[in-house]
């Protein structure tokens, strides 16, 4: 029997992106993998196992995070790798940025394995000197301020492997109090509730959210928020949307919705993706073919249907699906189909994250 130890991300245990750590430990155990998991990089318990997985918004107060980033905490977190690497097996750092792109890559020599939520097809593209953006979507933007990050060194790209994504963590609407508790359990008395995709629906569409006018980074990943929010003034269609409003509420617009757009922000994979999915929504979602992710969810008119980077064929798609909806309902159907399954098929997890891991 292996150990995988995990230094968590304190702040979102249990209904995280550690969630299904958490809910299959046991089935773990049947894989032949004992899972510990510990909040203080300083556990000694920490030391001496067969892998050690670091979530890595664990350092978020410091060098994880790249507007905290300073030349000391970089010589902190370089020192404390290096110690962990020759105390464990396997190191492997779980990078949670939201983008494809990485700023993580300075540290990528002192561990065995780099995961990504999600990656790039192209994996060449985290080695070029060519200032590449952490968010590949807005390169041919004109006028949006950049955000490179360090390239991959070309010796240390065979790391990158794939990890997992946000379809994994709880999504039960009082999932953050129940996932507490033995998670076979919790399920079994409390599952999380599909919506019927074909049931009858008050809303076109389901948009929550307002423009982001700020300069620099902020308006350059609100980029196509703010072109969704604009287009709705042109469209003849009955929208649910406006400022943020109480969970309750925003799940039962969502449940009422035919449609839901999720682009782009921080990272290409959102939350509302999958909460559409659970609500029987069609996602309508910028084109997701230059990565690669598990689960896999997004299959090109099958489980979402794509429209380009610059959004300029949304208005039309949008009045295409309201006006021919029946026959739209099939791709919200099949989405939440291969979500429930893939949310709850635990053997093909483990077994994608072992092979992932050695």
């Amino acid at each position: 029997m292996k150990v995988l130890k995990i230094l968590d991300w304190p702040s979102k245990r249990y209904y995280g992106e550690t969630h299904h750590f958490y809910r299959w430990r046991d089935t773990f155990l049947d894989h032949g993998l004992k899972v510990e998991i510990y909040y203080d990089h300083k556990d000694k318990r920490l030391h001496g196992s067969d892998y050690l997985l670091i979530h890595s918004r664990y350092f978020e107060d410091g060098w994880q995070n790249i507007l905290t980033r300073t030349s000391q905490n970089e010589d902190e977190i370089m020192a404390y790798l290096f110690n962990m690497k020759n105390e464990t097996g396997r190191l492997i750092w779980f990078d949670a940025a939201d983008s494809t792109g990485s700023s993580d890559f300075p540290i990528i020599p002192l561990v065995d394995v780099f995961m990504k939520k999600q990656r790039l097809r192209d994996i060449n593209y985290y080695t070029s000197e060519n200032l590449n953006d952490l968010r590949i979507w807005l390169n041919p933007v004109p006028g949006v301020q950049r955000t490179t990050f360090a390239p991959c060194p070309k010796n240390q790209l065979h790391k990158i492997k794939l990890g997992w994504n946000l379809a994994l963590n709880d999504y039960r609407y009082y999932g953050y109090k129940m996932s507490r508790l033995s998670n076979y359990l919790a399920y079994s008395i409390y599952p999380t509730h599909l919506t019927p995709y074909d049931k009858k629906r008050k809303y076109d569409l389901a948009f929550r959210g307002t423009i982001h006018k700020e300069n620099g980074e902020t308006s350059m990943i609100s980029y196509q928020r703010n072109y969704v929010l604009g287009l709705f003034e042109k469209l003849n269609l009955i929208i649910a949307t406006g400022k943020n409003v109480s969970k309750a509420k925003y799940w039962k617009e969502l449940r009422d919705s035919k449609l839901s757009i999720s682009p782009f922000g921080w990272g290409e994979i959102c939350y509302r993706d999958f909460e559409t999915f659970i609500a029987g929504s069609v996602l309508i979602k910028p084109l997701m073919s230059h990565l690669e992710t598990y689960p896999d969810l997004y299959i090109e008119n099958v489980t979402y249907v794509p429209v380009s980077w610059g959004l300029q064929d949304l208005e039309e798609k949008l009045e295409h699906m309201v006006e021919h909806y029946e026959s739209c309902k099939q791709i919200a159907k099949n989405a939440q189909l291969q979500y429930f399954n893939a949310a709850n098929n635990a053997h093909s997890f483990i077994n994608s994250f072992k092979q992932n891991i050695d």
